[in-house]
């Protein structure tokens, strides 16, 4: 269990913020849970700081992360960061601290560590490829008759910015730069996870990734930013059981192995199928058997894996590849004081911002299922 699950208030603010996107609030009000899920946050930590001492709120971020050291140039950017970080001259986090946020961020959130996620470093620009091919034998020399067929696109996720709020107590300054960057990051990667699960499995595409539940050939254009419709349920799991399974996922695994173009992909292994954690243990109970060793084994058939996400709404399965997902952070990440109302007298509030971009390779990547798992 990280920090992050011991603060009910921040938890119940996520919770609402996450129903809101599945459920295709405006924007406005989706902006509006964020901001109130980041704030909520930074105020539960701040408790937690005033409830217990320095070293046990620091015993908690060093158990969900190994001390990976300082370079000198974090240890003097996070010395530094109470009066280096102004209002006017936002500043980028040190690349080496952004490389910890990004792998914090793959190991510790298991949706984004089985997704195709990379860190583009600086760049805002990525290109992508859906790749197949077959080598051919033939004479040294002889004109090469079996090309690779590749289709690389170069996606630009400028327009993807994010930003996360960081809270920073000004007495809580004084414990020194190793103190304050796990603080900071440990902020700034929760934040980060909660707005890219949600996103990926749910964005619009509207200045945010397209999810995994986003029909890619359905939607609105406006201003040259496309707005993509939700993918409908094409996959009935109501009546799920041992028994019934292999009949009722054969469909969907057999949309899953063919791309949208018609071509063969090896999904082996890759299958993951998400659902809302309400209805996970019951999943659980009902595809749990006892084997010959005396161990409790959860499994579907296929190979399928199962993944809880509160991302996903409680009665659905988003079954999906999760290497054809492709997501990327580039950019760098800036960091700036927050000077406006929710700034209180005893914080030091922070924005910090990257860009995010993320996209399913086509409609194959994904069936949306509904699912009703009744008595095991």
């Amino acid at each position: 269990m990280t920090i992050f699950n011991t603060l009910p208030n921040y938890q119940a603010a996520v919770a609402k913020f996450t129903e809101s996107m599945a459920n295709d609030a405006d924007k406005a009000t989706q902006n509006a849970l964020y901001a109130e899920a980041m704030q909520t946050l930074g105020s539960d930590l701040t408790e937690t700081l005033t409830n217990s001492n320095k070293e046990s709120l620091e015993a908690m971020f060093a158990s969900q992360r190994a001390n990976k050291g300082m370079t000198a140039n974090e240890i003097k950017f996070f010395n530094d960061i109470a009066k280096n970080v102004g209002t006017k001259n936002p500043i980028l986090l040190p690349e080496e601290t952004v490389n910890e946020v990004f792998e914090d961020l793959v190991s510790e959130h298991p949706l984004l560590g089985i997704i195709n996620f990379k860190n583009a470093g600086l760049r805002l620009k990525a290109l992508v490829a859906e790749t197949s091919g077959a080598a051919g034998w033939d004479n040294v020399f002889t004109d090469i008759k079996n090309q690779l067929d590749a289709v690389f696109t170069e996606e630009d996720f400028s327009q993807s910015k994010l930003t996360a709020f960081v809270v920073i107590p000004k007495d809580a300054l004084q414990f020194g730069a190793s103190w304050i960057k796990q603080f900071v990051i440990a902020q700034i990667g929760e934040a980060f996870a909660v707005a890219l699960e949600s996103a990926i499995v749910n964005g619009d595409g509207n200045k945010k990734p397209i999810g995994l539940t986003r029909d890619l050939n359905s939607g609105t254009t406006s201003n040259g930013v496309t707005t993509f419709n939700p993918k409908a349920a094409t996959l009935n799991l109501t009546t799920l059981t041992p028994q019934t399974a292999p009949t009722l996922l054969q469909p969907a695994m057999s949309t899953l192995s063919i791309s949208e173009k018609g071509k063969s992909v090896a999904i082996g292994g890759s299958v993951i199928m998400l659902v809302n954690p309400s209805d996970y243990y019951a999943l659980e109970a009902k595809f749990t058997a006892l084997n010959a060793n005396g161990v409790y084994t959860f499994t579907l058939p296929f190979g399928i894996q199962v993944m809880q996400s509160v991302a996903v709404t409680a009665g659905t399965a988003v079954i999906f590849v999760g290497k054809r997902y492709d997501a990327y952070v580039g950019g760098g990440t800036e960091i700036k004081e927050f000077d406006q109302t929710l700034a209180l007298d005893d914080l030091n509030l922070y924005t910090a911002k990257a860009y995010y971009f993320g996209k399913p390779k086509d409609n194959n990547v994904a069936v949306i299922a509904t699912l009703v798992v009744q008595g095991a």
